[in-house]
């Protein structure tokens, strides 16, 4: 393991003498922060392709000098020093990608919020936290009491505008900074939000990059396509650790499943990160263009079994699922030989995290809320509950049950929807689901659940009712199943579970 580990770092040049030099010198020129991971990249690799968006390529050295003057530029015209409260909602793009390091440069701390955010979502999030500045895309309305600045736009200052006047920005250098905040938003779409902030210690990146590295092999590529945001968790991470690899960085403002196909066609990417709905509808649109793929790595809501077994069987042995939270990043790893024996496993933990499940205040060795515990996380090594109901098997595998909050009583029975849905999942016939829980007269609480069938199928929901009943309890059973084209996507990827509820809503006065 030792003499793999040297390898991978030496392949992508990180353990050479170089690569140290360079490390220990972003310390001093740049400081501990996410300017540091660019400026040793470009160090390394100035030639190598980071970022390709729509074909406009961008290197890094060009990357790192436009950040930097993009730093200077913000201090000069916003006045923004460490410490201050900037807010960035943007989509993924370049000019995204540049402010995120421009202003971690300048030691402000970082919120990555949701651009679907409502301006009453917004309003109570600025009451809590008091942001000095929103950076945001002009088609964004900001309608709240704050400073703001769009990432471009034709008649006003914007980010693009800074980044294109060659002026000098700034009187003097750059203040070196170390350990600002780095905030991803969870939860902004469903109106229940909460922040996951981290600083910029090492700790917090080396640990997690480490376990990707080997677990993943990524060292062996250099094409990586984020589908998912990067004000998301996931997609930040991703970001982060492509930057390390000295990856070439493809990304698109908005996930549309032809275009990623194509694009991966095109390129022959090898690795792409995405939410197990975004893997559905590409592998649904075209297997045949996404032969180059090596490594496929999901997360950030459940895999249903027989996309598991349709990736592995299709595209061979390159899904990868991850299991992680706000607070601590990855947490658990499938490997594609993982998923081949137990294919509804979320995986191990990674090494150095300790997990527990805990049942009505006691430790309990087989099902639980999951609780784990890490150096990195934002919790410290304090335990930290997930909200997710988990089960363990002998091989330390864990399962996911549900979701804990999830859980409604109707007719005095306890229900989970993800029960219902992963014997729905089993349908043959059934490409896409979810299930949703609705308020009911006479029972409490139903599930209610929205299918999406397989083309030259006949069913209907007298027939999947009837494939049901003698597999699930009374109980279990859904109130509707609705038969629809697509499940709504929200832009991270994940089923629109409000939308669907308000159709439920709507059809039901029909």
């Amino acid at each position: 393991m030792m003499i793999k580990t040297i390898k991978a770092l030496y392949t992508i040049k990180l353990l050479t003498f170089k690569g140290i030099f360079y490390l220990l010198m972003s310390f001093r020129s740049v400081g501990m922060n996410l300017m540091a991971l660019l400026y040793v990249r470009q160090k390394l690799s100035p030639d190598q392709i980071a970022i390709n968006e729509n074909d406009n390529c961008i290197n890094y050295r060009t990357l790192y000098t436009q950040s930097q003057h993009l730093a200077k530029k913000l201090a000069a015209h916003c006045d923004i020093k460490p410490h201050q409260k900037i807010a960035i909602m943007a989509s993924n793009h370049t000019i995204m990608i540049q402010t995120l390091f421009a202003i971690a440069r300048l030691g402000a701390d970082i919120y990555l919020l949701n651009t679907e955010l409502s301006a009453k979502q917004l309003q109570n999030i600025q009451d809590a936290v008091k942001f000095d500045w929103i950076i945001h895309d002009p088609q964004i309305p900001i309608l709240i009491d704050v400073k703001s600045l769009p990432t471009d736009h034709p008649e006003q200052i914007s980010i693009y505008s800074l980044l294109k006047d060659k002026m000098p920005p700034y009187s003097g250098n750059l203040k070196v900074t170390h350990f600002n905040k780095l905030t991803v938003l969870t939860s902004g779409t469903t109106g229940r939000f909460k922040m996951a902030g981290r600083n910029s210690k090492a700790q917090n990146f080396i640990s997690p990059f480490y376990q990707l590295l080997m677990k993943l092999n990524l060292s062996k590529y250099n094409r990586i396509y984020i589908a998912t945001p990067i004000y998301h968790g996931f997609g930040i991470a991703t970001l982060c650790m492509s930057v390390l690899l000295g990856a070439t960085i493809f990304i698109n403002k908005r996930f549309d499943a032809a275009k990623v196909c194509q694009l991966i066609n095109k390129h022959n990417i090898e690795v792409i990160t995405l939410v197990p709905l975004m893997l559905s509808r590409i592998m649904n649109y075209s297997v045949t263009q996404l032969r180059s793929l090596r490594c496929i790595i999901t997360g950030g809501a459940p895999i249903a079994v027989t996309l598991v077994q349709r990736t592995i069987n299709q595209l061979g042995k390159v899904l990868f699922n991850l299991y992680g939270t706000s607070e601590a990043g990855i947490c658990l790893i499938a490997t594609p030989d993982d998923l081949i024996t137990h294919p509804s496993t979320l995986g191990k933990p990674v090494k150095g995290l300790s997990a527990k499940l805990m049942n009505n205040g006691k430790e309990d060795a087989i099902k639980g809320e999951l609780y784990i515990k890490c150096a990195w996380s934002t919790q410290g090594k304090n335990w930290t509950a997930t909200g997710d109901i988990v089960q363990k098997d002998s091989a330390n595998n864990y399962y996911l049950n549900g979701r804990a909050d999830d859980m409604i009583v109707s007719g005095g029975e306890n229900v989970y929807p993800y029960e219902l849905e992963q014997c729905l999942v089993n349908h043959p016939d059934i490409n896409d689901l979810t299930v949703i829980s609705v308020n009911d007269e006479e029972f409490g609480q139903r599930l209610v659940a929205f299918v999406v069938l397989a083309a030259h199928t006949e069913q209907t929901e007298d027939t999947l009712i009837d494939w049901l009943k003698p597999q699930i309890a009374r109980y279990q059973m859904p109130k509707k199943i609705y038969i629809i084209d697509e499940l709504p996507m929200t832009h991270i990827g994940k089923v629109d579970r409000k939308q669907l509820i308000n159709r439920y809503y709507e059809l039901s006065k029909i």
